[in-house]
C-alpha cells in the first residue's frame, strides 16, 4: 500500500467534497470527476474511449481514474470501475451499496464502505412529521382555514398506534427508538429476529409476514437484496389492515408498484409516503403522481450531508493508511 493512496471523487458535487476533505486531509492526493453527467458517464468515459488524450482536463481524468486507490462516489457510470486497475476501497456516500454490489465489474479485492452520516436521524424525523400530519389531518385544516370553516377532525394518537418496521439497521432502529418515546407501540422485522431492547416483538426473514396483521402502520427500511426485492406484494399488502399506512424510505424495488397502487386505488392503503421508486426520477406519466392517497417526496428522506460524510470519510482513510480495519464495511455475502 502506497503510504499516501490517491483519492478520486466522482460526485455531481464533487468540487464541494474534494474541498471539505482536503480540509481534513490536507496532504492526501485528491482528484475529482464534477461531472453533471456522472450518472451515464459520457462526458467522462467518452472522451477516455476516444482516442489519445488530447487536453490536460482529460489527462487530469485519465490519470486520476487509472490511477486511485480510493473511490468515493454514490454512483459510477459503467467501465468506470474496469477503469480503475489500481482500486482497492470504495466508500459510498450513503447507506445504500446496492448498485455498487450488483455490478460485475467491482472486484471481489475490493473493500466496499458504506456512510451512515445523520441517516437515522433524518429518517425518523421523516417517518414522525408524515404519521403526524396525516393523524392530525394537518392537510385538512389547511384547507378548512381558507374557507374560514371552524369544523374538527377527529384527533387520534400516534401513541395509540401499533407501528411496524422491516429493517433494524442504521435507518430503522433510530426511527423505533424515536417512535417509542413518543408511545408507539413498535415492532420489528430484522434478519436474525432476535430481541431488540425498546421494541416489543421482532420477527425473522422467515416469519416476517406475521407481523404485517398487526400494523397500524408500516416502515420499509431494508437494505436493497436479492431477498427484499419485491417482498411488499401483493399477499403482504392484502395482510395489512385496512386503511394502514405505508412508508418507504428504503428501495423502490422493495415493493410491487403494480400492486400498491391497486391496494391504494381500492382503498385498502390509507396511505402511501414514498420517498423512493424504482425508477427515479419518477416518470412524469407514472400514475403514483395522481394517486391521491400517495404522498411523493423525490428522495429527500435522508439527504448526504458534505461535512458529515467528509468527516466519516477521513476518519476512515486514516485507518486505512494505517492498516486499521475500516469502519462501517460491508458484508458482500448479505448486501448491507
Amino acid at each position: 500500500m502506497n503510504k499516501i493512496p490517491r483519492v478520486c471523487v466522482w460526485h455531481t458535487q464533487g468540487d464541494t467534497y474534494r474541498d471539505a476533505l482536503r480540509e481534513r486531509l490536507p496532504d492526501t492526493p485528491i482528484e475529482v470527476i464534477n461531472a453533471a453527467t456522472h450518472e451515464t458517464g459520457e462526458a467522462v468515459l467518452g472522451a477516455l474511449d476516444s482516442g489519445p488524450v488530447a487536453n490536460h482536463a482529460t489527462s487530469v481524468i485519465a490519470d486520476a481514474i487509472s490511477s486511485a486507490e480510493i473511490l468515493l462516489a454514490w454512483k459510477v457510470p459503467p467501465r468506470t470501475l474496469t477503469s480503475m486497475p489500481a482500486l482497492r476501497w470504495v466508500q459510498v456516500t450513503g447507506a445504500g451499496v446496492d448498485h455498487f454490489l450488483e455490478s460485475t465489474e467491482l472486484s471481489a479485492a475490493v473493500i466496499v464502505t458504506r456512510s451512515l452520516g445523520r441517516f437515522g436521524i433524518q429518517i425518523s424525523e421523516y417517518v414522525i412529521g408524515y404519521l403526524l400530519h396525516h393523524l392530525i389531518g394537518i392537510h385538512t385544516y389547511r384547507e378548512k382555514q381558507r374557507s374560514h370553516e371552524w369544523d374538527r377532525n377527529n384527533r387520534p394518537l400516534l401513541a395509540d398506534r401499533t407501528v411496524g418496521i422491516i429493517g433494524l439497521g442504521s435507518l430503522g432502529l433510530p426511527t423505533a427508538n424515536a417512535l417509542t418515546a413518543l408511545g408507539a407501540r413498535v415492532l420489528g422485522v430484522s434478519h436474525s429476529g432476535l430481541a431488540v431492547p425498546g421494541i416489543d416483538d421482532v420477527f425473522s426473514a422467515r416469519n416476517w409476514r406475521n407481523m404485517l396483521p398487526a400494523c397500524d402502520v408500516l416502515v420499509i427500511a431494508a437494505p436493497k437484496t436479492v431477498e427484499t426485492v419485491g417482498m411488499i406484494d401483493q399477499r403482504a399488502l392484502d395482510a395489512l389492515p385496512k386503511g394502514t399506512i405505508l412508508i418507504n424510505i428504503s428501495r423502490g424495488e422493495l415493493i410491487d408498484e403494480d400492486a400498491l397502487l391497486e391496494a391504494l386505488e381500492n382503498g385498502h392503503l390509507g396511505a402511501a409516503v414514498l420517498d423512493v421508486f424504482t425508477a427515479e426520477p419518477l416518470p412524469e406519466d407514472h400514475p403514483l403522481w395522481d394517486q391521491s392517497r400517495a404522498w411523493i417526496t423525490p428522495h429527500i428522506a435522508a439527504p448526504s450531508e458534505i461535512e458529515v460524510i467528509a468527516d466519516e470519510f477521513a476518519k476512515n482513510y486514516r485507518r486505512y493508511v494505517a492498516g486499521d480495519p475500516l469502519l462501517n464495511e460491508v458484508d458482500r455475502r448479505r448486501g448491507y
